[in-house]
């Protein structure tokens, strides 16, 4: 078989078995098609789908001004900063929870 025949041959097959509805390994089966040389068929006739070209984006990393936690407590948030006050902080909390 020449190799143009050979395609036309496996296109036929191909839309036969897509037509069909029925599994690839079944369809196989019942056709007495091994399996590995359908799906090589299917692969070598399917179009080649483009892979995306590479973006390059540059990003800056920063290390924090500052270390420092935010509380969230209700509707409230709270910034506390490295060095806070912690009575001051417990007197702010106890506060909040009486609201």
């Amino acid at each position: 078989m020449k190799r143009k025949e050979k395609e036309l041959y496996w296109t036929e097959q191909i839309s036969n078995y897509r037509q069909s509805g029925e599994t690839l390994a079944k369809w196989c089966e019942k056709k007495e098609i091994k399996i590995h040389t359908m799906k090589y068929w299917l692969r070598k006739q399917s179009p080649v789908a483009k892979k995306p070209e590479t973006a390059w984006v540059s990003c800056l990393v920063e290390e924090p001004s500052s270390d420092s936690i935010t509380l969230k407590i209700k509707n409230v948030e709270i910034e506390v900063m490295s060095g806070f006050r912690d009575d001051l902080l417990l007197r702010v909390l106890r506060t909040l929870e009486q609201l």
